[in-house]
């Protein structure tokens, strides 16, 4: 799982995702039960911790992609010195880092969990978050619904996914993946391929592959048993709503144990 396996990505990343605020309301929810401060695991270009900080949480953002980071570090530039202050950068794997502040609530966002590939790697991130909460902090994953996981995705077709537009550049980029799923070792495989077309037509193609690891329900839980939590409620949207074999989202709140 290395940095550099996103950072080929990461402007395309971050032009599909600067506007995306479903789940903005969820976080600001449970940043207001905990408090400051906040980490956020697999941070990428600071969607979710810039909404916190401009919130007045103070917020640690790690992840492993210098060119995530990077991305994450001009967001913060433009923003205002409070702002700024209340942001702390750090360039680490989730499985294993070691900073000097416990924190009252951790969270994974949209999938990101979902890139550690084995469950030695997953135990791994699962110990280390958990020993830099406070008593009774919480954590929040952010995981896919392996039931429409599976429905949906690996056909092995490209599918089209999308436009966006690249003002820095001129360009219109359209968004195609090709998907499949390794079922017994529970690994769905996705290539990106961002075609930009530039005014004068030309096209220039970048593609990038990923690998994403689904878990179960149940799974989860052992897991998060194992590595010291106590799973508070599953839920099966942003707005809270009960997690169901239909829901499209799996959004597991636990809180450390004992």
């Amino acid at each position: 799982m290395a940095g550099t396996d996103y950072d080929s990505f990461a402007h395309f990343y971050e032009l599909e995702y600067q506007n995306y605020s479903v789940d903005l309301d969820f976080y600001r929810q449970f940043a207001l039960r905990c408090g400051s401060p906040i980490l956020e695991l697999a941070c990428g270009t600071g969607r979710l911790l810039v909404s916190l900080a401009r919130a007045g949480y103070s917020v640690t953002g790690l992840d492993l992609s210098p060119a995530m980071l990077a991305l994450a570090r001009q967001k913060l530039a433009a923003e205002e010195p409070a702002v700024r202050d209340r942001v702390r950068l750090i360039e680490a794997d989730m499985r294993h880092f070691a900073l000097d502040e416990r924190y009252t609530l951790a969270f994974c966002a949209i999938n990101s969990f979902m890139h550690l590939l084995t469950q030695a790697d997953q135990v791994r991130a699962l110990r280390c978050v958990q020993a830099h909460l406070q008593e009774n902090g919480l954590l929040i994953l952010d995981l896919f619904n392996p039931d429409l996981y599976l429905a949906l995705g690996g056909s092995g077709q490209v599918t089209y996914d999308g436009d966006f537009s690249d003002p820095a550049h001129g360009t219109k980029v359209h968004k195609f993946v090709v998907s499949w799923v390794d079922r017994p070792r529970q690994i769905h495989h996705m290539t990106f391929l961002y075609d930009e077309v530039a005014a004068d037509g030309t096209v220039h193609r970048t593609t990038a592959a990923i690998r994403q690891r689904y878990l179960y329900r149940y799974e989860a839980e052992l897991l998060l048993e194992r590595c010291g939590f106590v799973t508070e409620h599953v839920y099966g949207t942003y707005d809270l709503d009960e997690y169901s074999g239909d829901s499209f989202k799996m959004l597991i709140v636990a809180r450390k144990a004992g």
